[in-house]
């Protein structure tokens, strides 16, 4: 491999979450958008929406996440990392619209202003976990929803992202009128659905191995040799 394809597919992975588990969750690139049904409710004991606070943190070349929990070793977490505010909950996803094509199986339709867009058909339950965002717009958006249909499991939902880079990313969470359902033979399986709490913390209370924490400050003494050179 070249020396300009090396450096850039280290610069892709190192931004990139580790790809052998996705879990249930969904990861939107810029451009992408989400029509889903919600089955969490927004009501006072929903247990399929919940807030939640996430450390993400490199280990090598790799990001990782640990749920911040009383119950939760963080002493290996960077001293510097401080866990992100975030809301998740579960939803029917019907499909996801991407501006690139990342999978064969994805359908080229054209988007509502003429544009390219590739149809990824989920047909099942995942979960949507977003950042509060500033002044909790995201949120906010999120609760004008549930205002606006008295529930937050009224109608489709559509979630889109815009923006690639850390500064220049926003979301959007608005009610459609598109008319698609959950197939009841997927109804009977809402029941079956962990809570929020239990999924992540089950997902991402493992602490940092000692090797993990070894590389990470290998990483750290390396990252300030360079600097050194400068």
């Amino acid at each position: 491999m070249s020396g300009i394809n090396r450096i850039q597919k280290g610069r892709d992975d190192s931004r990139k979450p580790a790809e052998q588990d996705r879990g249930k969750e969904i990861f939107l690139k810029d451009g992408s958008q989400i029509f889903a049904t919600s089955v969490a409710t927004g009501e006072e004991d929903d247990k399929l929406l919940d807030e939640l606070y996430l450390y993400a943190f490199r280990v090598g070349n790799r990001w990782t996440n640990l749920i911040r929990d009383p119950k939760v070793d963080a002493s290996g977490v960077p001293e510097d990392t401080r866990a992100s505010h975030k809301f998740a909950f579960w939803a029917y996803v019907h499909h996801i619209f991407h501006a690139e094509k990342r999978n064969d199986d994805w359908e080229q339709v054209e988007g509502p202003t003429g544009q390219k867009v590739y149809k990824e058909t989920v047909g099942d339950f995942r979960i949507i976990i977003l950042g509060f965002g500033r002044s909790d717009y995201v949120w906010n958006q999120l609760v004008e929803v549930y205002s606006d249909w008295g529930g937050l499991n009224k109608g489709v939902l559509r979630v889109k992202r815009t923006g690639a880079g850390m500064y220049d990313t926003s979301y959007s969470v608005t009610a459609t009128a598109q008319p698609l359902e959950i197939p009841a033979k997927k109804l009977k399986e809402v029941k079956d659905l962990v809570t929020i709490k239990d999924y992540f913390f089950e997902r991402y209370s493992t602490p940092p191995t000692q090797d993990d924490i070894n590389l990470m400050k290998s990483s750290k003494e390396e990252e300030e040799k360079d600097l050194n050179l400068f």
